[in-house]
């Protein structure tokens, strides 16, 4: 099962697709960085980076996804997360592996988008993440529980992750969707220029500059 690169979203308007017209906090987690502040942002939801081993924020999350969320996010049947799953999404580091999750009113867990560099890990001596020409590149998930879905919550993560992922000097952005998921690719174009999309039976691979529509977002 591949960890990465699996949107959960609905209709165009629904899930990570929608807008919204106020404020979100972004916070930072003991010891990590600030998540840069995007503009209409929800009052009552809040943004803040994971730090390494909150599988208890990916349980939340994974709890609140319906089957057919579940089947979006990792393109298949879903109905647990295994050990070496949980271990391997809470392995951040900031850098190769960066998380930024959405948490309600009360606190608890509603969202998280992820950038990851191919396979999660880096051997002694590798090339950096996986690389589209001569650019880093970096792989995109996003899943937001059943119960927001339509509020604008995927899209504010996308934009947090993605500003944190210029700042940790990536250019490309990859994600890979399922052909059905027509809202994907409303949201990431309307939020990073989509420089490449190719299909391949049901999976469909999108390809965003990560530099120039980050770059954009800062000065709007």
């Amino acid at each position: 099962m591949r960890l990465v690169s699996r949107i959960v979203t609905g209709a165009v308007t629904s899930t990570v697709a929608s807008a919204h017209t106020s404020t979100v906090t972004a916070t930072a987690p003991a010891g990590g960085r600030p998540v840069p502040r995007p503009h209409d942002r929800p009052p009552s939801v809040t943004l803040r980076e994971l730090g390494p081993g909150e599988t208890d924020v990916l349980d939340a999350v994974f709890a609140g996804l319906s089957g057919h969320s579940r089947y979006l996010r990792f393109h298949g049947a879903t109905p647990r997360l295994t050990g070496p799953v949980r271990r391997t999404l809470a392995a951040v580091d900031g850098r190769r592996h960066i998380a930024v999750a959405a948490f309600g009113p009360d606190g608890v867990p509603i969202g998280i988008a992820r950038l990851i560099g191919s396979g999660g890990t880096q051997r002694r001596g590798a090339a950096a993440p996986e690389a589209v020409g001569n650019l880093r590149a970096v792989e995109l998930a996003i899943e937001v529980v059943d119960a927001w879905q339509g509020q604008g919550i995927g899209r504010r993560l996308l934009v947090a992750v993605a500003a944190r992922g210029r700042q940790e000097r990536y250019a490309r952005l990859v994600a890979d969707v399922v052909a059905e998921n027509t809202a994907m690719r409303v949201l990431l174009a309307s939020v990073l220029p989509i420089v490449s999309v190719e299909t391949d039976g049901h999976q469909v691979t999108l390809t965003a500059d990560l530099r120039a529509g980050v770059l954009g977002l800062a000065a709007a």
